[in-house]
């Protein structure tokens, strides 16, 4: 059966696979994605089935293009780990998320799953979707880098995207010239510097203009009203001794306030200890340098954790992958083969 995919849609040089089989295209789309099952629904030829898969990065996000021909029921079978945020290309799409949480993808609404979230979906004959899959990992550093402090959960957003209001309405007309990017040779988004730059460009749109459970301190943030003056001492001096030894007590004693106190405000506002805050900037600065590894410098992974105060290599380990979603030693693997 000849490839009848929309050579108008975005991707166009990016394409991956075209199947005319729905194991087949489940399976190509799931490895992009996250298992599910997929139903041609009741009356649906599916001699008609046409997959078409396309995919491409921008810096450490991926975007992906999936277009199936008949109407299909999507479910998804376990809980994902990435953020998804979901757009129709053409036509309409319904999502139900765990919760209740219903909504329509369609050219004025997408949609978006959060970590530790599944959903069911129907999607027509004519709907061709794009998704962006935007790890964990990649998102908490660009929230914890706008918010100047770690994060201690992943953010939760709203399932539903209104693509009409202002911000996410710029931040989408913003996406569709990065596809034009992708599918032009030798585009920006080539060059890993700018794709880092449109990466950043992208995700901040994103934390800045939907609905999601660390909007508050992000607005907070514009409006000046984010910490208090003890806090906001206490971090920067955090910052600026991050590579020394530092105990609690002289950090309360920098923010002119005892150590019960600043513990408590540390946990009201950003819902962590002084402690866990400083240990975060070292796991960050530790995550800095062995993503910056060069072959003229290739300290161990003991260096590194001991330059930064971490004396149990395999607790410093823990620690890194539980923030960064790999092992310190497959950051300075990944350095290196560059």
């Amino acid at each position: 059966m000849p490839n009848t995919a929309d050579r108008e849609a975005p991707l166009a040089g990016h394409s991956l696979a075209s199947h005319t089989d729905v194991e087949d295209f489940r399976s190509r789309a799931a490895e992009l994605l996250t298992p599910h099952r997929i139903d041609i629904s009741d009356g649906a030829a599916t001699a008609a089935f046409r997959g078409e898969v396309r995919a491409a990065r921008i810096g450490d996000m991926q975007v992906i293009y999936l277009e199936q021909g008949v109407d299909i029921d999507v479910d998804i079978l376990e809980p994902i780990d990435y953020y998804d945020v979901m757009f129709a290309w053409r036509g309409e799409g319904r999502i139900a998320a765990i919760g209740d949480r219903r909504g329509i993808i369609d050219p004025t609404h997408g949609a978006m799953l959060s970590p530790g979230m599944f959903a069911t979906m129907h999607m027509n004959s004519d709907y061709a979707q794009l998704h962006v899959r935007i790890e964990r990992a990649t998102l908490d550093r660009r929230l914890e880098a706008l918010l100047r402090r770690p994060v201690t959960a992943p953010a939760s957003f709203d399932v539903s995207l209104d693509l009409s209001e202002p911000q996410l309405a710029t931040w989408n007309a913003a996406l569709r010239v990065a596809l034009t990017d992708l599918d032009a040779h030798g585009g920006s988004i080539a060059h890993p510097l700018a794709a880092a730059n449109w990466q950043d460009f992208l995700l901040t749109g994103l934390l800045t203009g939907s609905s999601h459970s660390y909007r508050t301190a992000l607005d907070e943030i514009r409006t000046g009203t984010a910490h208090s003056r003890a806090v906001r001492d206490a971090m920067d001096f955090c910052r600026a001794h991050v590579a020394d030894v530092v105990a609690t007590e002289d950090v309360a004693r920098h923010a002119g306030t005892t150590v019960r106190s600043l513990q408590r405000a540390f946990r009201t506002e950003l819902d962590m200890s002084p402690t866990e805050y400083l240990r975060a900037l070292r796991l960050d600065e530790a995550h800095r340098e062995l993503s910056e590894m060069t072959a003229d410098q290739q300290d161990s992974v003991t260096e590194v954790a001991y330059r930064w105060g971490f004396t149990h290599v395999s607790r410093f380990a823990g620690a890194y992958r539980a923030r960064f979603g790999e092992l310190p030693s497959a950051t300075r693997s990944h350095a290196l083969r560059r």
